[in-house]
C-alpha cells in the first residue's frame, strides 16, 4: 500500500497569515488549490485556511477587505509524516474532519495532502478505465 509521500502534492503554496480574504480567493483560483498553510513573518507554520473557511466567511456577510486569512482559518494544523501509510492519513482526515493534511518531515513542510489526492489514487488504479 502506498505511503503519504507517494500521493502528496510537493508544491506547497503557503500564504502569509495577514493576507486579506480577496487575495486568498484569488490565490485559490489562480493556483487551483483548495487550501493553504498560513505562515508568519519568519515563515513559521501558524495555521491553515481552506475553501470551507471562505464559504463560511461569505455566508456571514463580513467585509472581505477588512478580514485577514488568520481570522477565518484555523490555528490548529493537522499534520502527518510522509512515511505514514495512506490509510492512516485517510483515517486522520476523517477523525479530525479536515480536507487537508500538512505533510511534515523534520519540522519542515514537505507537502500537502488533500481529498483530491485520494481521488487521483482511485482514478489511476489499473482496471478502472481511463479518465475522459
Amino acid at each position: 500500500m502506498p505511503s503519504v509521500d507517494d500521493i502528496m502534492t510537493t508544491t506547497v503554496r503557503t500564504m502569509h497569515r495577514g493576507t486579506l480574504v480577496p487575495e486568498v480567493k484569488s490565490m485559490f483560483v489562480e493556483h487551483k488549490i483548495s487550501g493553504a498553510p498560513l505562515v508568519d513573518d519568519l515563515g513559521h507554520l501558524v495555521g491553515f485556511v481552506s475553501k470551507s473557511d471562505i464559504i463560511r466567511f461569505d455566508s456571514d456577510d463580513g467585509d472581505p477587505n477588512c478580514v485577514r486569512a488568520y481570522e477565518i482559518g484555523t490555528p490548529k494544523v493537522i499534520s502527518i509524516a510522509p512515511s505514514a501509510p495512506v490509510e492512516e492519513a485517510a483515517q486522520k482526515m476523517v477523525l479530525e474532519r479536515v480536507d487537508h493534511l500538512v505533510v511534515m518531515k523534520n519540522e519542515t513542510m514537505a507537502g500537502i495532502l488533500s481529498q483530491f489526492d485520494f481521488v487521483k489514487i482511485v482514478a489511476e488504479t489499473p482496471g478502472r478505465g481511463e479518465i475522459q
